[in-house]
Order: C-alpha cells, then structure tokens, then sequence
C-alpha cells in the first residue's frame, strides 16, 4: 500500500466521493482512503453493504457518508453531490468506479436493453458525477478525479462488446474533460484495470476468465488493492503534473 507521509498528511483534509463502494475496487479503495485520514463518501446501490463498508471506514477523526443512488439517475447523482457539500463544504477527489460487465456474447445477440444498461452504468454515470462535481471543483480551484475504465475499453473483448465500447467511452471522455479543466486546477485520469479478483468475476464465464488470464506476461490476475494503490497515487498532490492519461494496471497485458 501506499506508505509515503506526505501522502498521508495530504488526504487528512481531502473529501472523497468513491462510486460502486459496496464491493470490489471500489470498497477497497474507500477503505484505503479512509485508513489514510479522509472524509469518505462512499455510494453503491447495495444499501446494506455500504453500511457495513461503512462501519469499517468509521473511528474517531475519520467521517463517512454512506449513500444509496443510482449511480445512472441524474436526479439521485445530484443528490449525492448536494449531501455531500452541505456536510463537508466541498469535494476534493472524485472516483468513478461503478459499473458492470453485463452479458457476454455475439454483438448480434446482445439485447438493446443490455446494451442501454451498460451505456448507463459504465459511462453515463461518470458523465454525471463529473458534471456535478467540477463546478464545486473550480470554485475550490482544485481537484483530482480518476474513473475506473477497463483495458477492455482499450483493446476491445471479444464477447463484451457493450463492456469494451461504454469503457471505451470512459477513456476518451477522461481525456476530453482533462483538457477542458486543466486551467481549473484540476486534473483528470483513467485507469485500465486488467483481470481483477472482484464479484464481478463471478459474473463472467470462467473459460473467459481463463482465456483472460493467458494474455497476462505475469500469468495472473490482479488484487483490488494494487489498482487502490494507483487510484491513490493518481488523487494525491504526488501526480501534480499528471492529467489526461490512462494508465493500465494489467500485469503486463496491453
């Protein structure tokens, strides 16, 4: 895990909002970013596990907001953003991590529903947060936001054509508004995550899995906490001179 004091100075004042926190990456980097001093605003659709992520989050000095939403529906990301300033007064890092893998399958039998949900979740969502939370960024001056994309969005998955093409999206998007906020004091980055041991797996077929894992040069798949790592990296004055990228975290697959 990331051990650099300043670091770990830097994120005792920060604010951080981290999507998709019940689970997987998300809940691990929420967890990280809570050990590490931050006021955490944590926001999944599984109610009772963001509680209990939230439990683990909370001890004296270290505050977090747990909040249900659809991560999809602007009317509930508006509402996030609005809790989260009337507690905290601003929003320092932002972390899009929501979203789901869907369906595997030929394009030519994937469902119009399937692939509206995967636009929705995967990318529609980070349009939204980011839409909310920039304007209190700018009046601050300052900010960091990483969305979580997929090397899928970069290379193209065989079987996860709405997954690759929404994650896809992600990635120019990130780079998009990098440039159109850099002058702002905020930076913008992505992240490609590989084959990680999440729940999501659990959704995907394990020949998949398997056909996934032989593309890897370290012959593995990832840990949620070694994608935390870089997500921390990314948000913290360490990157100072970092916006508009997008950095695999793939064991060597590109």
């Amino acid at each position: 895990m990331i051990s650099n004091e300043n670091v770990l100075t830097e994120f005792k004042e920060k604010v951080v909002i981290v999507t998709g926190a019940a689970r997987g990456i998300g809940k691990v980097t929420a967890l990280e970013f809570g050990k590490q001093g931050a006021s955490v605003v944590i926001v999944d659709v599984r109610e009772k596990e963001l509680e209990e992520v939230s439990k683990i989050i909370y001890k004296p000095g270290i505050e977090v907001l747990p909040l249900t939403a659809d991560v999809s529906n602007r009317d509930q990301v508006e509402d996030v953003i609005k809790k989260t300033v009337t507690k905290f007064g601003k929003i320092d890092i932002l972390v899009n991590n929501a979203g789901i893998v869907g369906p595997s399958g030929l394009i030519v039998d994937l469902s119009e529903e399937d692939w509206d949900q995967l636009l929705r979740i995967n990318l529609k969502s980070v349009f939204l947060f980011c839409k909310y939370t920039v304007p209190i960024m700018i009046r601050n001056k300052k900010g960091a936001i990483v969305n979580v994309a997929s090397i899928a969005g970069k290379e193209g998955t065989e079987n996860l054509s709405g997954y690759s093409a929404s994650k896809a999206g992600v990635i120019i998007f990130s780079r998009v508004l990098a440039k159109e906020v850099a002058k702002e004091g905020i930076r913008v980055n992505s992240i490609a995550p590989g084959t990680v041991k999440t729940d999501i797996l659990s959704t995907v077929p394990q020949e998949m899995i398997d056909n996934l894992i032989a593309k890897v040069p370290m012959g593995r798949i990832g840990y949620p906490e070694e994608v935390a790592d870089l997500i921390l990296f990314l948000s913290s004055g360490k990157s100072s001179y970092i916006t508009g990228q997008c950095f695999n975290v793939t064991g060597g697959r590109r």
